[in-house]
């Protein structure tokens, strides 16, 4: 039981394989109300352009770009197989210039500076590795006034999951907050959410979600 619950924490972190594909659709469906209030919370209007980090199989970029006119979309994530997936299922609006896919190491940005309106990532936090780091990359790519939306699960609620023991690193809001400190990241809003949902090992559960939404505030740090 230990074994199967570790692989499937190597999938939620890396998804692979012919596991990791229908990992990648449940993901999706499962965890809608979760990516829904992440987005919701980038407030997005005409002309911005948006970076998110952990696309997955990118199964509702159609749905992002949908949200004003003129979007732009870049995506970073570290699945191989998720980069696969995604660039595929959005060929066309890859092509119409629209969105573009890369992968990543989860710490180096392999981006310009100053560039993005808004910047999302939602349920990747439990695997960064170098968080300061990432964090400090992430401002690089912000732009002054633009917005960083991290969604998540709180330290309460996760660690009740049987398979969290296997790589996650768990926080909650204070805790988060720290990691802040020294960037030029103001929080703005707090918007906290609750659903009935299915876990990954198939129970049902009340599960609370977060989006903490920071403004970039200086032009360098």
């Amino acid at each position: 039981m230990d074994n199967s619950l570790q692989k499937l924490a190597s999938q939620l972190r890396c998804p692979e394989g012919d596991a990791g594909k229908v990992l990648g659709n449940a993901m999706n469906m499962r965890n809608l109300p979760v990516i829904l209030n992440g987005i919701s919370n980038l407030k997005l209007n005409d002309g911005h352009h948006i970076l998110e980090l952990g696309y997955g199989n990118g199964g509702l970029l159609g749905y992002i770009l949908s949200l004003a006119d003129n979007l732009r979309y870049t995506g970073l994530e570290i699945s191989p197989l998720m980069h696969q997936e995604a660039s595929a299922f959005n060929h066309a609006y890859i092509q119409a210039g629209w969105a573009a896919y890369h992968l990543y190491d989860g710490v180096t940005l392999p981006l310009g500076e100053a560039i993005f309106d808004k910047v999302l990532t939602i349920n990747t936090i439990y695997f960064w590795q170098e968080p300061t780091l990432l964090l400090q990359n992430i401002c690089r790519t912000l732009k002054v006034g633009g917005h960083f939306c991290i969604t998540f699960c709180e330290r309460s609620f996760m660690e009740k999951l049987p398979f969290i023991e296997h790589g996650f690193q768990l926080y909650n809001t204070p805790e988060v907050n720290a990691l802040m400190h020294g960037l030029p990241l103001k929080l703005i809003a707090e918007d906290r959410k609750k659903d009935k949902s299915i876990s990954k090992t198939g129970e049902i559960v009340d599960r609370e979600f977060i989006s903490l939404v920071f403004e970039r505030t200086e032009a360098s740090f």
